[in-house]
């Protein structure tokens, strides 16, 4: 699963009112004839359904969209588009849910700390002048560890002004929609709403796979554990968000820090200090002897998850592994 980023410019009131996000399929040149689409136009047909949509506007952020189905092909433009619009008129449209600020945030505060590292596509660039800035696209995925957490950080932010709106959209979008895989065990919305705060059946799944303690610490004080997901909740599939292979019971502190891939997790359960964090740092966190602090107990089935985590890490530090 992705979390997308989408720059609405001066169309976002035509493609919020049509429900839809919408871009075309070709170019139109200055001929007048049509070419390839451009990139960022295309990357819309990745979308799965269930998928987050940051959706931004102008150096803000809007709001928060939920896509209801796949992209639907060969879409003719909305009507709420201007007639005189300088776009095809054929293209994609990815119908949504889309849970909007009362009061529209800033997208440097927001992201202040984020991507600052080089990655393929994204909608963000360092320039020279050390200052995060937003490339001239439509619609891009948001690239590795940083993604969850600007995304986390937002719907803090909308969940402030509006508060439940988010877990109602993604139940609505559920209701119109297809979000579950083909093939795939229809999961409860509640389930999936609770697993995104550690809570209910996926907590569960993890006090028992772990024999109510901490993997890392053994602590046993339930009111100071953590149900953290590997790939995070907003990342995930409908099936990943439950599944408790894509999950560690963990203390307060080493949640924080593995969530924030500050560590990671080798595949012989050996913590990572990948961020570098100074040994004063880590004592001071509660993380002090990581390398005492070996998971024993994973299986076959965590590697996967953790291979995503550690990759991601690597890349949020610019280093390999």
């Amino acid at each position: 699963m992705n979390i997308w980023w989408v720059n609405t410019g001066a169309r976002f009131r035509a493609q919020i009112n049509a429900g839809v996000l919408w871009c075309p399929n070709r170019t139109v040149l200055k001929n007048h004839k049509l070419g390839a689409p451009q990139w960022h136009w295309s990357t819309i047909r990745d979308v799965r359904p269930g998928e987050f949509i940051l959706v931004g506007r102008d150096g803000y952020i809007e709001g928060i969209a939920i896509a209801k189905s796949a992209p639907i092909s060969d879409s003719v433009r909305p009507e709420s588009f201007p007639k005189a619009d300088t776009w095809h008129s054929i293209g994609w449209s990815l119908p949504i849910e889309f849970i909007r600020f009362f009061q529209r945030v800033s997208r440097a505060e927001m992201i202040q700390g984020l991507f600052r590292y080089k990655a393929h596509r994204s909608p963000f660039f360092v320039n020279k002048a050390g200052i995060l800035k937003g490339k001239q696209v439509y619609f891009a995925p948001l690239p590795g560890a940083d993604a969850p957490e600007f995304f986390e950080r937002i719907r803090m932010a909308l969940e402030t002004q509006r508060p439940g709106e988010l877990d109602r959209a993604v139940e609505a979008a559920a209701a119109g929609g297809k979000l579950a895989a083909s093939g795939e065990k229809s999961t409860t919305k509640k389930a999936i709403i609770e697993a995104r705060v550690g809570q209910g059946q996926f907590r569960q799944s993890l006090i028992d796979m772990w024999q109510g303690k901490c993997c890392a610490t053994g602590l046993l004080e339930q009111k100071l554990l953590r149900a953290s997901h590997i790939v995070a909740w907003a990342a995930a599939t409908d099936k990943e968000r439950l599944n408790p292979y894509n999950g560690l019971l963990l203390s307060a502190a080493f949640d924080a820090a593995f969530d924030a891939h500050l560590i990671t997790l080798s595949s012989d359960g050996t913590w990572i200090n990948v961020s570098g964090m100074a040994a004063a740092d880590l004592e001071r966190a509660g993380l002090a002897k990581l390398e005492d602090k070996k998971v024993v107990g994973l299986q076959d089935e965590h590697h996967e998850f953790l291979q995503h985590h550690r990759h991601n890490a690597y890349q949020k530090w610019g280093k390999t592994p």
